[in-house]
């Protein structure tokens, strides 16, 4: 190691910030700013980066979250750590009393007390909620005692999908994260070991004895729930869905086979993706239980798909009714379900593929925090990158494997779903074991620009 890393990784954060301006300057838009409320193209949950915006991107943020580790006090870490559910509570609370759709169109701001009066809470305690939010950047304060909205604000307006994840995920993940240490240092050794979906923090949190997904659980038993959760992944599920159009040789793919069938797939939001960036894919099956059919026909509907993207009930535990050239897709399904689980869905598909389909497996593979201490520097990697082909960099020196805090929501993601469902993200070996017991062996691996890969799998 030549230099320090507090040096590396200053020199590392330079060169990316001014790699993601150029990119910007590029494509003619503008520098974001934190102090408007206007969103930014690059706000939009269809934007897709260049390559080279997309790994200056996530090398900046790494390299921001490891000097921040490097200069902050260790005990103003654990403070800050110890507290965060306090934000987290915050930003349900906006969203709740549709302060951001208060706030709408002033760019100066309403004053606390205007606030208070259209809201109906208490006008000190709001403010201290709200100062706390503007940290974060979720609020602006144009002047003292006056609050305006900033951009991360415009997702959790009342008439945003992203309200639902503010609201309704927002309040499920804390509910859950409470007992997580309960469920993985249970008193019960067989609690603790198992793998089964009903020995999760979600059964200790609510005190109920039924699985969060599948027939019912606590999604599928309760239209309320069911909706709000579909709402929170239509707010989730197309930020990675740029990517995996745009890295994934879709239309090589297709060409000859009668659909592409998204099993598990929701509102639909895969599909509907697929069907604007491939127009010439002229069929898509979006497969998912019964009681996902109104809000999945009305989502697809909306955006004017219907005669492309139909709806057909399939549980995945059962066998699959499709059988002939067809590319069948499960995208953030696996993940959901324990390793033996996820074999028993598999094998029912490997026994409806033939040498005329193919399945793509839409996941996270989870890469380790291990850091690379001799590496090309960020400039040399850019200057093999192609413009218009997205293939991942090499993370520069003292960037860990899986570029950290650029890899906070995948983290996230994966203790969330062991909280809720006894499950997890995987890693590329744990994936192979679940793929080889299904019966199947996996191909090739496509990384995307998000939180997801595409990996095409075969029979073994």
């Amino acid at each position: 190691m030549s230099v320090s890393d507090i040096t590396s990784l200053q020199r590392t954060l330079n060169d990316a910030i001014d790699a993601f301006k150029a990119e910007l300057a590029a494509h003619n838009l503008p520098e974001p700013s934190l102090h408007t409320s206007k969103p930014h193209p690059i706000d939009d949950i269809t934007f897709l980066p260049t390559p080279v915006m997309y790994e200056a991107r996530r090398t900046a943020l790494a390299s921001l979250g490891l000097i921040k580790s490097l200069i902050q006090s260790p005990h103003d870490a654990l403070v800050a750590n110890s507290c965060m559910s306090l934000e987290v509570a915050g930003v349900r609370l906006a969203a709740e009393i549709g302060l951001a759709n208060l706030l709408e169109g002033s760019e100066d701001g309403l004053s606390i007390d205007e606030i208070a009066e259209k809201t109906g809470v208490d006008g000190s305690k709001l403010e201290r909620v709200i100062r706390l939010l503007v940290t974060q950047g979720w609020f602006r304060e144009p002047r003292q005692g006056f609050f305006a909205n900033n951009r991360l604000s415009n997702l959790i307006k009342k008439d945003r999908v992203g309200y639902y994840f503010a609201t309704y995920m927002n309040d499920l993940s804390q509910r859950v994260a409470g007992d997580l240490p309960a469920m993985i240092n249970h008193p019960d050794p067989e609690f603790r070991k198992s793998t089964s979906p009903l020995h999760s923090a979600l059964q200790i949190s609510y005190k109920i004895d039924i699985p969060f997904l599948g027939p019912g659980g606590f999604i599928t038993n309760n239209p309320e729930n069911a909706r709000k959760f579909g709402l929170c992944m239509s707010a989730v599920g197309p930020t990675s869905d740029p990517g995996v159009a745009a890295d994934f040789p879709w239309a090589e793919i297709a060409r000859g086979k009668d659909a592409i069938v998204d099993i598990g797939g929701g509102l639909g939001t895969l599909c509907c993706s697929l069907a604007v960036k491939y127009p010439e894919i002229k069929n898509y099956v979006v497969q998912d239980l019964p009681e996902t059919q109104t809000a999945a026909e009305a989502f697809i509907a909306a955006r004017g798909l219907s005669d492309k993207v139909k709806f057909e009930a399939q549980d995945f535990f059962k066998p699959q009714q499709r059988k002939g050239k067809y590319v069948f897709v499960m995208q953030r399904v696996l993940h959901d379900w324990s390793t033996k689980d996820g074999a028993k869905i598999l094998r029912y598909l490997r026994d409806a593929l033939n040498e005329d389909s193919a399945l793509l497996i839409i996941d996270t593979i989870i890469l380790p925090g291990v850091p690379n201490f001799k590496a090309p520097s960020l400039l040399e990697s850019f200057a093999k990158t192609n413009k218009d082909t997205y293939e991942p960099i090499s993370p520069p020196e003292f960037i860990p494997a899986d570029f950290g805090d650029a890899s906070r929501i995948q983290n996230q993601a994966n203790v969330v779903l062991t909280a809720l469902c006894n499950s997890f993200e995987r890693t590329l070996p744990q994936l192979e074991e679940m793929v080889e017991l299904g019966g199947l062996k996996i191909k090739k691996v496509y990384a995307t620009r998000g939180w997801t890969s595409v990996t095409e799998v075969v029979p073994a």
